[in-house]
């Protein structure tokens, strides 16, 4: 079970022994009396346990007092602050059932929001300023709740927190509001924040006023809250291991004396608050559901999601530089390792480069730590390998993929990247200048292979520019397979994210009308009649497997191969001959208008030397081959003439080719002189027939 990032809402859940002081805070806000509002602030870093000390603080409080809780994040600008602020107010208790007072308090917004407090500049402001600065009709209004709130039998408790999250207007935002426009009698604010943060953020330097003074006379009282006991950490540290372990294995006997160095040595210090606790806890969960938990060890998968979690920058560096971390001395007698030990020993300080400096040396250490061979003084004999692989030790040659699976390798695509490239789908300009950026990259096949697990967080109305973004995209990248095992081209990998999106979004019955439309708005030929013929296609070949389900129905068959021959019909031959996959858009041609209607194209095209030697070269590819028991497949390029048969008589090219001078092929490219010596050329299948 992933570990929530929830404050504890009971003093019952506290296991860092604050409800004492909890109980101290609550009795001084009880005590307190006055003619302004108090201000009580809560202190502390992020993951400090703000939030859950003031739950422990209102817990405390009871049904003693009103409050409420106003989240600083909900607002844009300092109308809707004071909306959101005053329509927080208005709702609490005593004060829905008191219409008098709520019209006073609604009153007072649109007066103070009309008056625009945001220009006021906080170092000029007095400490009672609101009837020097606000005109007459206002401070009745003022009086008016001043005096109905000071009589209420119970105490306004409002609780701002969070505030350290806020930019800087933001933050003097909120200020303003607790000085200016809230302060009230019989009410107190109960602040939680960073104060360095917040000293910084209010801070006018051009103006030479001090952060840290304002926040005195805004705060009347504030506390600070004390450093976790370590002890206490480290017990929900080790419960919460105990408890993943568990679930993961079972009863398992876990090496104490490799996890008591691990734990001394490094880990314990890198543990100041309980989120950094649930943070790797969560994580290590996360990740331990989805390893393969048989071929690791447990004090070693903690160790590496440690450097995961918090130097994830250097874990991608790790999963990048195996041998530099699982290399062990050679196998053969004679050769020398001390110059591999060398290179690997620098690569290594600098890989520690990545690391914050306040991180350094622990990550250092943890790694020391895992990987032996990283102590360079020492020699360790190839059959180390053996006894780490039998240990499922993460510095074993074998083992070590194992627990870098869940990785990210430079070069990879990142989870951020995938949501930053999905939100730029309003703009399918923007979107398409994105994924160019990742083909500039190299990246382009891990991202689009990635973005089909991000179909969800695509909108339905997106997925139009979704597709035919990638349909220009795939007719202006050009992409090659690597051999007859790579299945993951552009062209592939556009196709499954076009069928799998409309699979996903679009209701069926109603995707071969929403295919139809791709297509007729597609400002790109080949992708388009390639992806409609796909799942034409498939619907064809369902007789034959009538179980599998297929895209389309048969209702939509005839609709969609209409819109394939209406794009053919608007084809711009004098661009087509130059489209690099012509040959394939010849035979759908074929299909869809006939024979003859392509074969005039063709003799249009053989008029000309040059247009003859662009029509054949669309005809070579690269052809792979795999000798029996061989993975590694070998490619050469091929001129398929059964296909040209196909489109047209074959005697009649030959006359033109053979027409061709030396003097022509001067002024021909590359491809063009390959199709025509290729065409010239017999296959060795041909001399023999």
């Amino acid at each position: 079970m992933i570990l929530p990032d929830y404050p504890i809402q009971s003093k019952e859940s506290d296991k860092l022994k604050r409800a004492p002081l909890a109980q101290k805070v609550a009795d001084l806000i009880l005590a307190f009396k006055g003619s302004e509002s108090f201000v009580v602030g809560v202190e502390g870093a992020w993951g400090a346990g703000k939030t859950s000390f003031i739950n422990m603080v209102l817990e405390t409080l009871g049904s003693k007092v009103y409050f409420f809780v106003f989240n600083p994040w909900n607002f844009s600008d300092q109308t809707s602050l004071l909306k959101d602020f005053f329509s927080s107010f208005s709702n609490i208790e005593p004060i829905t059932i008191k219409k008098d007072l709520k019209d006073k308090l609604t009153g007072y917004a649109k007066k103070l929001s009309d008056y625009g407090f945001q220009g006021i500049n906080l170092s000029i402001i007095s400490f009672n300023p609101l009837q020097k600065l606000l005109n007459e009709s206002l401070s009745d209004i003022r009086n008016g709740l001043n005096k109905s709130l000071g009589s209420l039998e119970k105490k306004i408790v409002i609780v701002i927190d969070d505030i350290d999250r806020l930019d800087a207007d933001e933050t003097k935002l909120i200020f303003k509001l607790v000085k200016l426009t809230a302060n009230f009698p019989n009410t107190v604010f109960l602040l939680a924040y960073d104060r360095n943060r917040v000293e910084k953020r209010l801070t006018i330097e051009k103006d030479g006023f001090e952060g840290g003074e304002y926040l005195k006379k805004i705060v009347q009282v504030s506390f600070v809250l004390p450093e976790p006991d370590l002890e206490d950490l480290w017990q929900i540290l080790f419960e919460d291991l105990d408890a993943t372990i568990k679930a993961v294995y079972g009863e398992v006997n876990v090496d104490d004396k490799r996890w008591g160095n691990l734990f001394h040595a490094v880990l314990k210090n890198l543990f100041i608050t309980i989120r950094d606790i649930k943070r790797f806890i969560s994580s290590l969960r996360l990740d331990w559901s989805i390893v393969s938990k048989d071929d690791i060890t447990p004090v070693d998968f903690i160790g590496i999601e440690a450097i995961r979690v918090f130097a994830p920058q250097f874990y991608s560096a790790m999963s990048a530089n195996k041998h530099l971390f699982t290399a062990t001395d050679s196998l053969y007698v004679g050769l020398s390792s001390r110059d591999d030990k060398s290179a690997r020993e620098t690569k290594y300080k600098e890989l520690l480069e990545l690391i914050p400096d306040n991180l350094k040396q622990p990550m250092d250490e943890i790694c020391k730590q895992l990987f032996p061979q990283l102590d360079f003084r020492i020699s360790y004999p190839h059959d180390w390998q053996q006894t780490w692989r039998k240990e499922l030790r993460v510095c074993s040659e074998e083992k070590f993929d194992f627990y870098f699976r869940l990785g990210i390798p430079t070069g990879a695509v990142s989870e951020a990247e995938l949501k930053a490239v999905i939100k730029t789908l309003n703009k399918q300009d923007n979107f398409l200048k994105n994924l160019k950026k990742f083909n500039e990259e190299k990246r382009l096949r891990k991202i689009l292979s990635r973005l089909i697990d991000y179909l969800d967080d695509i909108d339905k109305d997106k997925i139009n520019t979704f597709i035919l973004s990638l349909w220009q995209l795939e007719e202006e990248v050009d992409d090659k397979r690597f051999g007859m095992w790579d299945l993951e081209d552009i062209d592939t990998l556009v196709s499954r994210l076009s069928y799998h999106s409309i699979k996903q979004k679009v209701e069926k019955g109603k995707r071969g009308a929403f295919i139809a439309e791709l297509v007729k708005n597609s400002s790109v030929l080949y992708p388009a009649v390639k992806f409609a013929g796909l799942v034409v296609h498939e619907f064809e070949e369902k007789n034959k497997k009538p179980s599998e389900e297929t895209l389309l129905e048969q209702s939509e068959i005839e609709n969609l191969k209409s819109a394939i021959s209406g794009k053919f019909n608007e084809i711009d031959k004098n661009n087509l001959k130059d489209n690099k996959h012509l040959a394939y858009l010849l035979f759908r041609w074929k299909e869809n208008a006939g024979e003859e209607v392509v074969k005039s194209f063709i003799t249009e095209l053989l008029k000309n030397k040059s247009d003859t030697a662009t029509f054949l070269s669309a005809f070579v590819s690269d052809v792979f081959s795999q000798g029996i028991g061989d993975y590694v497949s070998t490619k050469k390029r091929e001129l398929n003439k059964k296909s040209i048969e196909a489109l047209y008589q074959i005697s009649e090219i030959e006359k033109i080719v053979n027409s061709i001078t030396d003097e022509d092929l001067k002024n021909f490219n590359e491809q063009q002189k390959e199709a025509i010596e290729m065409f010239k050329k017999p296959k060795k299948s041909d001399i023999f027939d």
